[in-house]
C-alpha cells in the first residue's frame, strides 16, 4: 500500500470519530517501511483533516 493510500483509509477512519488509534495507524503501516518524511505527510494529513491520534 502506498503512503498516499495509508493517508487515504487513515482519514477515511478518523473522519468516523475524529480520532484514530495508534493501533490502527500501526495495521494500516504494517506492511511497509516509512521514512521520517512518510510519517510527517500521514501526521500532517491527519491533522489538516481535524483528526485526532489516540493512545490505545
Amino acid at each position: 500500500m502506498s503512503v498516499a493510500e495509508v493517508i487515504r483509509r487513515a482519514v477515511e477512519i478518523g473522519e468516523r470519530s475524529g480520532k484514530i488509534t495508534f493501533a490502527e495507524l500501526n495495521k494500516l503501516c504494517d506492511s511497509r517501511e516509512l521514512e521520517p518524511k512518510d510519517i510527517e505527510r500521514i501526521l500532517n494529513a491527519l491533522s489538516e483533516a481535524g483528526i485526532w491520534i489516540e493512545g490505545d
